[in-house]
């Protein structure tokens, strides 16, 4: 009967963190649906969504893949009570090509890609001020990437002039 009781307990404890987990992920989907893609225009999101849930002081790195001929925008938004997110962009000898304003809202940067190449994207979450009162607060942080065709740009600006 112990064991049945300690499986039983085991299971519980295990089906409550995934539903946790499930919840957190769901958050972040709606918070960044609601708030990102509106900000990613007028790019074409690439159809990955890439988020976490963070606490002030964390930060994370992402290897990303660009390909040539295209113009790209990457943005990152962060739910507000985690502060503003960073966002640092380097090469692979990770020589910084971009760097946010400390205290940008959905920081972004616009660059175009002449040929494929593989890109480093920095957040970070900078670290609040502690007193002994203040809850550590966490918040879903994303990034996005979105792409529009370099060429198809370049002809609407023809027809413009």
């Amino acid at each position: 009967m112990k064991l049945l009781n300690k499986t039983l307990l085991k299971f519980s404890v295990l089906i409550v963190l995934i539903t946790m987990a499930v919840s957190a992920f769901s958050q972040c989907k709606n918070f960044t649906k609601k708030t990102g893609f509106p900000a990613l225009a007028p790019f074409t999101h690439n159809g990955q969504l890439t988020s976490a849930k963070f606490i002030p002081g964390d930060e994370a790195e992402i290897e990303m893949t660009f390909n040539g001929g295209n113009e790209y925008r990457v943005l990152v938004c962060n739910q507000e009570l985690i502060g503003a997110a960073e966002l640092t962009i380097m090469d692979k000898t990770r020589k910084v090509l971009y760097t946010s304003t400390p205290g940008e809202i959905n920081p972004h940067w616009d660059f175009r890609v002449r040929t494929t190449q593989q890109l480093i994207v920095l957040v970070k979450v900078p670290e609040m001020k502690k007193t002994s009162t203040q809850m550590i607060a966490d918040g879903c942080v994303s990034i996005l990437v979105g792409f529009r065709d370099a060429t198809h740009a370049e002809k609407l600006l023809k027809l413009n002039h």
